[in-house]
């Protein structure tokens, strides 16, 4: 994680993210770049109420719920939705996010993603969630980065990409694959396990399936200039 500096504070741009793997990707960008599960979240921003903020960006990885999706595909948020809550993104940074990974020749699909608690692990689960949102994508982040935007009035946005599709259901040892402050706890996965060593094929499908996804957001961050100029104008 980047922590706020001079330098970042008065690039107004903040990231989200919930693996401390998809803040590293953002390194060195001049940004702050904050990750970790709900609370750690929630605790980290309250920290950067003071922050004057040019853009808010969800980032990372999310799960597929539209079918034709595959693992690496990039998702442009248009809107998160959650229990009855919606938060729209700016449409300007949508449009230009849009064009600048176009022009990369890095096709993006733009549409809702859906905000939860919990990992949502099975294909039947993922398939009810897409019936009862219409969105294309779940993730646990975006639902907290675009409330921290909307309350502070400051443009939001969501950059993610494609895990595990909506075909494939996950592991439930997934759950303990990752600590509070967003590192990978590999101690509770291997100690699962042992216990339970039919998860194995999996994880091991899941890990190939994130590996796309971390290839896709890192071609994103060598992009010359994907998120400069985006935001508010002012700051």
């Amino acid at each position: 994680m980047t922590p706020p500096t001079a330098t970042s504070a008065a690039a107004g741009l903040l990231f989200v993210s919930g693996l401390e793997r998809e803040a590293a990707i953002l390194a060195g960008l001049g940004a702050i770049a904050i990750c970790g599960d709900a609370p750690t979240l929630r605790a980290k921003l309250a920290q950067l109420e003071d922050l004057p903020l040019r853009l808010v960006v969800s980032f990372g990885i999310c799960g597929g719920l539209d079918r034709s999706l595959r693992p690496g595909d990039l998702i442009i948020g248009t809107e998160v939705v959650s229990a009855g809550d919606s938060i729209g993104a700016d449409e300007f940074v949508i449009r230009l996010l849009d064009r600048r990974l176009a022009d990369a020749r890095e096709r993006a699909v733009l549409g809702r993603i859906a905000g939860v608690d919990a990992p949502v692990l099975s294909v039947e689960a993922k398939t009810r969630l897409r019936a009862a949102t219409g969105a294309v994508a779940v993730d646990m982040e975006s639902q907290i980065a675009g409330r921290f935007a909307a309350d502070r009035g400051a443009p939001f946005a969501m950059l993610r990409a494609v895990s595990d599709p909506a075909d494939r259901d996950l592991p439930s040892l997934v759950l303990k694959a990752v600590a509070s402050d967003g590192r990978t706890n590999i101690a509770a996965v291997i100690s699962g396990l042992v216990g339970s060593p039919n998860q194995l094929p999996g994880l091991i499908a899941a890990a190939r399936d994130s590996g796309a996804a971390f290839r896709a957001l890192s071609r994103c961050r060598r992009l010359p200039g994907l998120f400069l100029g985006l935001g508010r104008a002012d700051l």
